[in-house]
């Protein structure tokens, strides 16, 4: 005979005393001996899985708290209280419930014991407490007696990865101090704990590491000091990140108190049209102080180029706020905060995606041919039509800096184009009038 009979069978003997021996107390009696209705009155908080993740065909045990919320404890009401567990509506295990005395510092952890191996797919738990309602309804509410929940076991739900490098050179080693803390979650924000994360740095091989409680992961590490950017990728043992991504380890020397601006140039430019240097303007706290203006051309130990990233050397634990320039016209700004050996990484696109054509006419609306426009750092020439032919420009990234147009006719007389502004991936037609804006 199973475990589950038995303490059935035990459980039908014991209510049957119960009712029979005429000790028990009537209602009138259970209100006035104990002077509320909730004498006993046994709340279950929270349940949960163990292992919270678990592999395939590994043991799964369900565990939930309860605490006693009455004023005297259970075993004055009733010898026997059990707990059902039921997974996806099959009764899978009956226990006895100890005794619990009142208040919520002498609450308990109960358990289930390995109930069932995971496989793969969604699995809904119900743990009840009082199962068999051996605590009169007076005593104990029984709807805090109930709990469930939904758990998703090797169903492959999204985890996300997202790290931070931090590095400074120790100059008395010769080599680079290197910290990579990060965190794993689902694609519901919570930490994933006792994972087993992979840490691979180029040319120095793996690293793994387990995710605390949190589902956070650190590591320290040292490296030699190299005059080339070190690729650091992180991964979970798990297949199904929802995103993963590699950062770097620059060829630059710092100390603990300083930290790294990385501007990584993405050109989408034609390097016939225009050249992609830029200016750097970086405010240190606010824009009152002008900390320094540096250009992606000059090279220096604490300013350069290495791949496609302009590195530069700021003091940290300020808050920075960096403008940049392309000919004179701002192409992006930004605001961070740099703490010790901290390397912000910030994408530049210089892009072509805009463009615009030049439509030169005189007042009466005639075309005008042999018309020179120039708009920025691009020129075109107006044909028989009128037109320019169409000019890729870099699209407006602020409103308080529109583009205007000068046209030059062939008797020497110039006219502005009224302010105009293009968006990314736009097409815009631009009208001068001759006689018009001088």
């Amino acid at each position: 005979m199973s475990f589950n009979n038995i303490l059935k069978l035990f459980l039908i003997v014991v209510l049957f005393l119960s009712f029979s021996v005429t000790s028990s107390y009537s209602l009138t009696e259970s209100v006035d001996v104990f002077g509320r209705t909730s004498s006993a009155d046994l709340v279950l908080n929270d349940i949960w899985i163990e292992p919270e993740n678990p592999k395939k065909g590994e043991p799964v045990t369900i565990r939930g708290s309860v605490y006693n919320a009455g004023i005297i404890s259970t075993e004055q009401v009733s010898n026997v209280v059990t707990v059902g567990y039921i997974v996806n509506d099959e009764l899978v295990e009956i226990s006895l419930l100890e005794n619990i005395l009142p208040g919520v510092e002498n609450g308990i952890e109960i358990s289930s014991g390995p109930i069932f191996d995971a496989t793969p797919g969604k699995y809904v738990v119900t743990t009840i407490i009082n199962y068999h309602d051996t605590l009169s309804h007076l005593r104990d509410n029984p709807q805090n007696n109930i709990a469930q929940k939904i758990f998703n076991i090797g169903t492959g739900i999204p985890t996300i990865i997202d790290f931070d490098v931090f590095q400074y050179y120790n100059d008395k080693t010769k080599k680079q101090q290197v910290t990579i803390q990060g965190e794993l979650t689902n694609i519901f924000e919570e930490g994933l704990q006792n994972q087993e994360i992979i840490v691979d740095i180029e040319g120095s091989g793996q690293e793994k590491i387990i995710t605390n409680t949190d589902g956070e992961f650190l590591l320290k590490t040292t490296l030699p000091f190299k005059n080339e950017s070190i690729k650091v990728s992180v991964q979970s043992e798990e297949n199904s990140l929802l995103h993963s991504f590699s950062k770097r380890i620059f060829p630059i020397k710092t100390d603990e108190e300083q930290s790294i601006l990385a501007l990584e140039i993405i050109p989408e430019i034609s390097q016939n049209n225009l050249n992609p240097t830029l200016t750097v303007v970086i405010f240190q706290d606010s824009y009152d102080n002008l900390f320094k203006k540096i250009s992606t051309g000059d090279y220096d130990e604490q300013n350069f180029m290495t791949d496609n990233f302009f590195l530069t050397v700021l003091p940290a634990n300020h808050e920075y706020i960096v403008e940049i320039y392309i000919e004179g016209r701002i192409l992006d700004a930004f605001q961070d905060y740099f703490s010790n050996s901290t390397v912000i990484k910030k994408e530049i696109f210089i892009s072509e995606s805009s463009q615009i054509q030049f439509k030169i006419i005189n007042e009466i609306g005639e075309p005008q041919s042999n018309v020179i426009v120039d708009n920025w750092v691009y020129s075109g020439s107006s044909n028989e039509e009128g037109l320019t032919e169409w000019i890729e420009v870099l699209p407006i990234f602020t409103a308080n800096e529109p583009y205007v147009a000068k046209a030059t006719f062939p008797n020497g007389e110039i006219v502005w184009s009224e302010p105009f502004l293009i968006g990314a991936e736009e097409k815009k037609v631009i009208q001068i009038i001759q006689g018009g804006n001088k």
